[in-house]
């Protein structure tokens, strides 16, 4: 069977289809993005990361593999960039910035994306997901349905389980840029106990900053035992599993025990 395909706009003398563009102006390649991905592919494949260097090589699979040339390439990051949060309506600044300063880990991120967040989705989440990518790249479903899962499976071919847990580092930073945590694009238990135990962690120490900070009679030793404890509380709350999970637990009230310890010993 033929899948009809829209040329890609843009690649050769072809011009960009509408998220393509989205995705040139992200990468900051909008007048000429064939030639940047053809760099930005060979760049990554000569990588000393194993991660960097199997996200390059699997882009170059998909452009020689599928026979269309850059336009897989496109479609494998629209679709990461989507399930990362970026809806490619719009290029905000801070992405954009962040990508310019380093476009190879927000490719990475991409598609980290699509190995652990396309299987969370519902069958809706990916019906609606998949209109949208097909109008945006004037594309068919099907042809984008069978490159998100020849992504999946090379990948899963390709590199072993500690390999595939390293795009997570990818994911949770470039997730961050559209405000989502890496647990919300896997849907993951251990991701989920592990974003809310940073979090915890995170507010420990701006609640002991602050309350150093609104205690104009607290003395240098009283600081200094509550900059012990930040430690302290950070170094536990940085363990997974069980530890983590009591972290979450008892997060408030550490740090409310935390602030009556600092005010009942700075009181004269």
């Amino acid at each position: 069977m033929v899948i009809p395909v829209a040329p890609l706009i843009g690649v050769g003398s072809f011009a960009l289809s509408t998220m393509a563009k989205a995705v040139a102006s992200l990468y900051g390649a909008a007048s000429n993005f064939s030639d940047f991905l053809n760099v930005h592919i060979q760049e990554m494949q000569t990588s000393a990361n194993p991660t960097i260097a199997s996200t390059g090589r699997i882009l170059e699979m998909a452009k020689f593999g599928f026979g269309l040339g850059y336009l897989s390439s496109v479609i494998i990051i629209a679709v990461g960039q989507m399930l990362l949060g970026n809806t490619l309506a719009a290029v905000t600044t801070v992405a954009t910035a962040a990508v310019l300063s380093n476009p190879i880990a927000m490719t990475c991120g991409a598609l980290g994306a699509i190995i652990y967040g396309w299987g969370a989705l519902s069958d809706e989440q990916k019906n609606t997901m998949l209109d949208k990518l097909a109008k945006g790249l004037e594309t068919g479903v099907e042809l984008i349905k069978s490159i998100v899962l020849f992504v999946i499976t090379t990948a899963n071919d390709l590199l072993n389980s500690q390999a595939l847990k390293d795009f997570k580092v990818f994911i949770s930073d470039k997730a961050a840029l559209f405000g989502r945590t890496l647990s919300d694009v896997t849907h993951q238990t251990v991701d989920v106990i592990s974003d809310a135990a940073a979090s915890v962690k995170k507010h420990a120490e701006l609640a002991i900053a602050s309350s150093v900070k609104v205690s104009g009679n607290v003395s240098t030793k009283a600081g200094e035992t509550l900059s012990d404890l930040g430690k302290t509380a950070g170094q536990a709350i940085d363990h997974t599993g069980e530890a983590a999970k009591h972290a979450l637990e008892n997060g408030k009230a550490v740090i409310l025990r935390a602030r009556r310890n600092l005010f009942d010993k700075s009181e004269p």
